[in-house]
C-alpha cells in the first residue's frame, strides 16, 4: 500500500491532463493519477492500491479532482493555480477515513448533490441580501 500523496482525476481528456500537469508544476503537486471508467464503481482505496477493473464501467459528466494525503497548504495552492487556467472547474474533494471505503461513483453522487446543495443556498441567500428597490 502506497500512501505518498496523490491527485486523482475524473473526466479528464489526455490533452486535459497534460495542461493540468503543467499547471501544478508550478505548485510542486504530487503525482496525478487518472480514474479510468472501468474503475468507476470500485471502492476509492481499490483505485489507490490496486490494479483492479471493473466489468460495469462508470459514466458521468463531471469532472473531480480528488487529493489523497495532500497537506492542506498544497491543496489550496492546487485550487488557486486552477483558478487562474482556462480549464473547466472540477468538483474539489479529499479522501476521509471514511469516503476511501465509498465506491467511487457513491462519491461523485455524493459531492454533486453537496455541491448542489450548496449553490441553492447561496443563490436563496443572494436574493434575500437584495435590496427590493434596486431595479
Amino acid at each position: 500500500m502506497d500512501p505518498s500523496p496523490r491527485i486523482l482525476l475524473w473526466n479528464y481528456s489526455y490533452e486535459e491532463m497534460l495542461a493540468v500537469d503543467l499547471l501544478l508544476q508550478t505548485v510542486s503537486a504530487p503525482l496525478l493519477q487518472a480514474i479510468e471508467r472501468d474503475q468507476g464503481n470500485l471502492p476509492v482505496h481499490e483505485i489507490l492500491f490496486t490494479d483492479k477493473r471493473s466489468d460495469k464501467p462508470f459514466s458521468c459528466d463531471e469532472k473531480v479532482m480528488l487529493f489523497f494525503n495532500v497537506p492542506a497548504r498544497t491543496i489550496h495552492d492546487v485550487m488557486d493555480v486552477m483558478k487562474k487556467g482556462s480549464l473547466p472547474r472540477p468538483i474539489y474533494a479529499a479522501v476521509t477515513r471514511e469516503s476511501i471505503e465509498w465506491t467511487f461513483s457513491d462519491l461523485v453522487d455524493h459531492l454533486v448533490k453537496e455541491r448542489d446543495f450548496i449553490r441553492k443556498r447561496m443563490e436563496e441567500e443572494k436574493k434575500k441580501n437584495t435590496c427590493p428597490h434596486a431595479k
